[in-house]
């Protein structure tokens, strides 16, 4: 119905689509003895302790969408299409985001959120890191993918119809500062919640602020020189400066959290995730005169994968050696 005009039609259906997640999960969790009463008791101490660690929350989200504004107002101002420019590119940003971190924190929050209650620091320490590795073994290789191959991904997902040349340069060219930024914003994620599972909602808050207000000035001064792509770098760099913030808030607060291997882990990844790169390009070439560009794009990702997950096993990184003696383990049992 979209197609004929009916562009309410795309509204209705993601209101259908979040209101079934909501109902699909009810059976389940009645079956876990949840029970719903329409009951509000203001005087209850864990909805005043709701309420008191939401309230920062709340406000570190109102100061993000005032980033948002203030991103959109400076975009209107570079180059006709820069808003829509922007906003496509960070779709991408976020879908990847969504995939790859948002999958891994679900996991992982649960478990630290028990540790932290039951006073298990060592317990968290150890969740977290193996987290901020599994994040790392996803998002750095597909942010130098997002790199290499922005124009010709962009291209593929939205070059048609009245998204001309243009719209895609800008959009590759957004796509690309951000794709720099997709670590940090992956980190910061979990970080966060790290910290809410220690019932410090403070701390991110504040996080958030100074990332805003680091984000505009760095907009005023990048979007001078580099467009659109200004913005989007500036947003990389508040990202990556503002998830270092919160390793050192968190450092402080429980200690050290296994850093050294983190780091070890990660030369290896952005070892592997380069030579993927290069390999990915050199196929992309090769099947680009060849044939046409789109399965040029989806061969060239085929091999990049292929390589950096062979990689990654020779390197002997120590979250790919658990995660297969744990694949090895699952085996044996089905087999019993």
């Amino acid at each position: 119905l979209s197609t004929h005009g009916h562009s309410e039609v795309l509204a209705l259906g993601s209101v259908l689509a979040t209101a079934s997640q909501l109902l699909l999960l009810i059976p389940f969790i009645q079956k876990k003895g949840f029970r719903y009463q329409w009951v509000l008791d203001k005087n209850d101490e864990y909805l005043k302790k709701l309420l008191y660690l939401s309230l920062p929350i709340i406000i570190s989200t109102s100061v993000n969408q005032i980033n948002v504004l203030v991103d959109r107002t400076l975009a209107s101002q570079i180059v006709e299409g820069g808003i829509s420019a922007l906003n496509y590119a960070n779709r991408l940003n976020l879908f990847v985001h969504g995939i790859f971190v948002a999958s891994i924190a679900t996991v992982m929050y649960p478990a630290i959120a028990k540790m932290a209650a039951e006073k298990n620091i060592s317990g968290l320490k150890k969740v977290l890191a193996e987290a901020i590795s599994g994040i790392n073994l996803l998002i750095v290789p597909a942010t130098v993918g997002a790199m290499i191959f922005a124009e010709p991904i962009v291209r593929f997902l939205f070059g048609r119809g009245v998204f001309d040349e243009q719209a895609i340069t800008l959009t590759a060219v957004a796509l690309f500062f951000y794709a720099l930024g997709m670590a940090g914003l992956g980190l910061r994620t979990v970080l966060s919640q790290a910290f809410y599972s220690l019932q410090d909602t403070k701390t991110p808050m504040l996080n958030a602020t100074i990332a805003v207000v680091l984000n505009i000035i760095l907009n005023i001064i990048l979007s001078r020189y580099l467009g659109i792509g200004g913005l989007a770098l500036a947003t990389s760099i508040s990202a990556l400066f503002c998830t270092l913030l919160l390793f050192i808030s968190l450092r402080k607060k429980i200690g050290h959290f296994g850093l050294r291997q983190i780091t070890l882990s990660l030369l290896k990844i952005v070892l592997a995730s380069l030579v993927m790169g290069l390999v990915a390009s050199w196929s992309y070439g090769i099947f680009l005169r060849q044939g046409s560009a789109n399965f040029a794009l989806m061969a060239a990702i085929a091999i990049g994968v292929g390589v950096y997950f062979s990689l990654i096993y020779f390197l002997k990184i120590k979250e790919v050696q658990e995660i297969l003696l744990l694949i090895q383990q699952e085996i044996h049992k089905l087999r019993a």
